[in-house]
């Protein structure tokens, strides 16, 4: 069996992203414009190329995991800050599935002498 050309596969990796990409657009658009079930799809579609072709940009904190719905904040999510845990809470308001993802606080240095 012939090895693929390296070149193919980054064209296709390019195309595919370049794809998700659009999905995602069109997911936020479908929001937008009040059709949860057209975003639904577009966001698995958009999801299921990010995985067949292992696409780097990862859509991990942009769709619900249990019900596929784009997460967008104050239609579809809300976005909470936790001070205390130094997270962020992001919750689907369609299903209630919650995703914490930790946030580092900056600190002030001091500059020695």
């Amino acid at each position: 069996m012939p090895r693929r050309n390296p070149k193919a596969k980054e064209l296709t990796q390019t195309i595919a992203k370049q794809r998700m990409l659009k999905l995602i657009s069109f997911s936020e658009s479908a929001i937008r414009n009040g059709n949860l079930e057209l975003s639904r799809r577009y966001s698995l579609m958009a999801s299921r190329i990010q995985s067949h072709y292992r696409i780097r940009p990862s859509l991990r904190n942009k769709v619900c995991k249990q019900c596929k719905t784009l997460l967008v904040p104050g239609v579809t999510a809300s976005v909470r800050l936790s001070s205390k845990n130094r997270y962020i809470v992001l919750k689907c308001l369609l299903c209630g599935k919650e995703s914490h993802k930790v946030y580092k606080k900056q600190g002030t240095r001091t500059l020695g002498a």
